[in-house]
């Protein structure tokens, strides 16, 4: 069955040829649907998860909430200078920032990092982001572009399902046989994942159970990139079998991609997971939380930061 997703994706895809071939490929426009609304209940989004026959049937009118953007725009904002305002807009269309943990496509290969600038100008306009790769052995750290903020181009860092091999090798550190690190988890552990984010945009953990530690993974070891090459990882630190019946690899031991059951966040966020985080426990009193550790302190009436 059709889904609102699959919906948006269509629709992005028609206005965007549309667009190349009203102004005969000299201009390309990026477009983003934020939300699919029925003209019944214009005040609510409709998961786009959902199937269409969920909320909607033949004849129905929809509403869509989206952000466009084109080269042209681009181009002109580029001169003058751009203000505040101008880059604030340009910002607000993006998904990821400040510190961001994603995966880049550079062509031979994917490459991890972490986002250190959002909306750059750039001699051609704003730049989505810049991005500090993770070291490599023979290949440095170094700071890249992205010069569109699409999936194809720049992802984020969650648990990724098996099909992802490309995107897990990526993620994962090389580690050596004889030098693996003690893991947080035992086989038989409940914890929870963080996978993609949820229809709404926030961060989206779902329970199980780590099934295997350093399994072993399949496809190509090698790697080859200007003119330096090198070994993919062959082991991740876990293997965990999901609660709603499949299962994934554990490509880091990071309380951002996993955590003990009962340690999802109390307060979702759009990007990277938080450490430190305040909760409010059954009995109503509060502490400042850290995942990293799973130690808490609970915070007194008193307390600057309970304000």
């Amino acid at each position: 069955p059709l889904t609102l997703d699959e919906i948006a994706q269509t629709l992005e895809f028609t206005v965007e040829g549309l667009y190349t071939n009203y102004t005969g490929g000299e201009d390309r426009i990026q477009m983003q649907i934020l939300a699919i609304k029925s003209a019944k209940d214009p005040e609510k989004s409709l998961p786009l998860g959902d199937h269409v026959g969920q909320h909607l049937k033949a004849g129905d009118t929809i509403i869509i909430d989206a952000g466009c953007i084109s080269e042209a725009m681009v181009r002109s904002m580029s001169k003058p200078q751009f203000d505040e305002e101008d880059i604030e807009n340009f910002r607000q269309l993006l998904r990821f920032a400040l510190n961001d943990r994603v995966l880049c496509f550079c062509g031979p290969r994917w490459l991890a990092g972490s986002i250190v600038g959002t909306a750059v100008p750039d001699d051609d306009g704003l730049l989505p982001y810049l991005i500090k790769t993770d070291p490599l052995p023979g290949l440095p750290s170094r700071t890249i572009s992205a010069p569109s903020d699409q999936d194809h181009t720049i992802t984020q860092e969650v648990c990724f399902d098996p099909s992802d091999l490309h995107l897990i090798k990526a993620a994962a550190s090389l580690v050596k046989e004889s030098s693996k690190p003690s893991l947080r988890f035992d086989v038989g552990t409940e914890v929870v994942c963080r996978l993609g984010n949820a229809d709404d945009g926030l961060e989206h953990w779902v329970p199980g159970k780590v099934s295997e530690v350093w399994p072993k993974l399949p496809g190509e070891r090698r790697w080859e990139i200007d003119e330096v090459s090198g070994d993919f990882p062959d082991v991740v630190p876990y293997k965990i079998d999901l609660a709603e019946g499949r299962w994934i690899y554990g490509h880091k031991d990071h309380h951002t991609l996993i955590r003990r059951h009962g340690l999802s966040p109390h307060v979702r966020v759009k990007g990277i997971s938080k450490r430190m985080e305040e909760r409010t426990n059954k009995d109503g009193s509060r502490e400042k939380f850290d995942h990293q550790t799973e130690r808490g302190k609970r915070i007194q009436t008193d307390d600057p930061d309970s304000e």
